[in-house]
């Protein structure tokens, strides 16, 4: 579930911006558990202000919905690659194919979650920019 950057959340998120590895799809865009202040979020001590949290937030959704979609495409073809390999016989040339296309899928993830990660600094301060990194290193390298 996804939250705003007032603190409202409703669980962990799901955007595929934590590390990878952790969770269905990531932890949460700033690694832990939503995207507010307080659950693992670096945001929460950078006073945005009303307008960057709400561009934020618009970032954060469209980031969001892309990864739904793109995770469904995902699914679809695992299950795609779990047919092939249930089949009587095995098409290699098919499983490779359905291989790729789950590499092109989770490139696509990791692209529009580098491009959200270079939206959302766009809209920061110099400041608060480099209160982020700041914050990024002491935490640990993070793909968001």
């Amino acid at each position: 579930m996804m939250g705003d950057f007032d603190g409202n959340y409703m669980g962990p998120g799901m955007m595929g911006f934590g590390t990878p590895g952790r969770g269905m799809m990531g932890g949460g865009m700033m690694g832990g558990y939503g995207c507010g202040p307080g659950n693992g979020s670096v945001m929460g001590g950078l006073d945005l202000t009303r307008d960057q949290r709400s561009r934020i937030n618009a970032i954060v959704d469209q980031t969001r919905k892309a990864h739904w979609a793109l995770m469904g495409k995902m699914l679809d073809q695992q299950a795609s690659l779990r047919d092939l390999y249930n089949a009587p016989t095995r098409d290699q040339n098919a499983i490779d194919k359905g291989y790729k296309s789950l590499r092109d899928l989770r490139q696509q993830m990791y692209t529009t979650s580098v491009d959200a990660r270079k939206r959302i600094e766009a809209v920061l301060t110099p400041g608060q920019r480099d209160k982020l990194r700041e914050d990024w290193r002491e935490s640990g390298p993070m793909v968001w």
